[in-house]
């Protein structure tokens, strides 16, 4: 016969074990939260005021941050393409090669590196993120910038329709049939629209509505009505679609990011009129840095392209009020390959066999605590002309940033004047955010430390790495632009250097 005590103690320990398994199930399927993902395109990490934007007021996104998390070191890669296949895949680049824009390609035949290809199209079968949340039990649309196949700038998208990326396992979402709206430039307002439409039309399941704008990427379009207010404020209009860096905070420019704010608006009230019987969480990031030429990234070094912080650090705010304390600001640095295991938390889904570099960042947020990663890495392996980039990787923890340079990098003070030799550079990012002070010399132990790591990684990804070029020529190749592909992957002359000219 069981003392009371002994009674006690197993009914207690029965309500703790049920307790757990409860905890460890999935959400049911009423419960399971909406999730709208908004990825701004080209917004810098200072783009909004809560990050320090002092030009445009952006009171939607702040108070988005200010209901939720904001997230103060967060990357991506700093191209448009990497930044979304690494989205899609929850993998590094390294490891699946999507290290290039699709459509970019610069033939450099004697620069002193012969870069790596680069895979330029998702495969079909992928189990991408949005497969395993459809698995999960989650409706999965898109609307706007896809951006991970070749083959989208060819006719197959136009021909296929709403077909085309569902080769890709999702829906193309479709604004309302009675939406209008005149001056809606990039379509801003008429995507927002489809992604409210989609949670509208799709209250039976939970939904994910990934919601690519094209805005503030060039051309630099947004309502008259906006541009005029930045006019008014004294700031000059620009004076094409494509401003040149002399015309950096054009009315136009501060006016795209004024829109943005005024669609998160849109969407959050959007949300509330919806009265959908489940939560709806909201993620606001953008795919990489600021177009230097547009914004200046300051405090942070150089811009979009670059592997220096103004090319890779981006704005990341997560809301959702019944798991997310408001008004967290959050310094761990965190990774957009972290967001399909933090989806695919939430979604109570299972990746199966599909490997995962990143984690859920979940624990950062509700709590929990335990979120435990040493580093983040990126691999860049190509040069990039237009934003004078040469091969390197990085590696970058809680204090420090170590960058690789493969076998040439930029002047520090003239970037179009590239120099012969690999090259690393170390910094203490915590504390200098700037990246002004290389500590290489200065701390070679750790050099040393990270340096090893960084080689480790390329490795065990199975990174493809640039070559010394036997046919290097320093005095007859430019660091220029000299050409594309077109969406069947053929190399399309643009812009030849004199130089290879000559070689040819």
């Amino acid at each position: 016969m069981k003392t009371p005590e002994l009674a006690v103690a197993l009914v207690m320990l029965i309500l703790a074990w049920s307790t757990a398994v409860i905890a460890a199930e999935p959400e049911s399927q009423s419960d399971r939260p909406n999730i709208v993902f908004v990825l701004i395109d080209d917004l810098g990490w200072n783009g909004t005021a809560s990050y320090g934007n002092k030009l445009v007021k952006t009171p939607h996104i702040d108070k988005l941050a200010a209901e939720g998390a904001q997230f103060n070191a967060a990357y991506a890669m700093a191209q448009c393409s990497p930044t979304r296949f690494a989205f899609m895949t929850g993998q590094y680049a390294a490891r699946t090669n999507h290290t290039a824009v699709i459509m970019e390609k610069h033939c450099m035949p004697y620069a002193r590196m012969i870069q790596p290809e680069s895979n330029r199209s998702m495969d079909k079968n992928l189990f991408n993120v949005g497969r395993m949340l459809k698995q999960a039990g989650y409706h999965v649309g898109q609307v706007g910038k896809w951006h991970v196949d070749l083959g989208e700038m060819g006719p197959q998208r136009k021909v296929l329709g709403r077909d085309y990326i569902a080769q890709w396992g999702w829906e193309e979402m479709k604004s309302s049939p009675d939406f209008k709206l005149e001056d809606d430039a990039k379509g801003v307002m008429k995507m927002t629209n489809a992604a409210l439409h989609y949670l509208d039309t799709h209250r039976d399941q939970p939904a994910f509505a990934y919601l690519a704008h094209h805005t503030v990427h060039t051309r630099v379009e947004a309502p008259e009505r906006l541009v005029q207010k930045y006019i008014d404020k004294g700031f000059a209009r620009a004076l094409s679609k494509q401003p040149k860096i002399s015309e950096r905070h054009c009315a136009d420019f501060l006016a795209m990011i004024d829109y943005v704010d005024e669609s998160i608006g849109y969407l959050m009230e959007g949300i509330e009129e919806l009265q959908l019987e489940r939560e709806t969480i909201v993620i606001f990031m953008s795919d990489n840095g600021g177009l230097e030429r547009l914004w200046d990234m300051a405090p942070l070094r150089r811009g979009k392209g670059s592997e220096y912080e103004g090319g890779i650090r981006v704005p990341l705010i997560v809301h959702w009020p019944s798991k997310v304390a408001a008004g967290q600001v959050i310094d761990k640095p965190v990774h957009i390959i972290d967001l399909y295991p933090t989806f695919m938390e939430i979604a109570g889904g299972d990746a199966g066999s599909h490997h995962l570099d990143g984690v859920s960042i979940l624990p950062l947020m509700d709590g929990r605590g335990g979120f435990d990663r040493a580093a983040i890495y990126m691999h860049t392996p190509l040069y990039i002309p237009h934003y004078n980039k040469t091969p390197s990787s990085l590696i970058r923890t809680d204090d420090y940033k170590l960058i690789y340079f493969h076998g040439d990098y930029l002047h520090e003070n003239d970037y179009k004047t590239v120099i012969p030799g690999e090259r690393y550079e170390l910094y203490r990012i915590n504390e200098d955010i700037s990246e002004q002070e290389n500590l290489t010399d200065a701390m070679p132990e750790k050099t040393a430390e990270l340096k090893a790591k960084l080689h480790a990684w390329l490795e065990e990804t199975g990174a493809q790495m640039p070559v010394i070029n036997p046919d290097f020529d320093p005095d007859g190749w430019q660091f220029k632009t000299s050409s594309r592909l077109d969406y069947q992957g053929n190399v399309i002359l643009r812009d030849v250097s004199e130089g290879q000219k000559k070689k040819k």
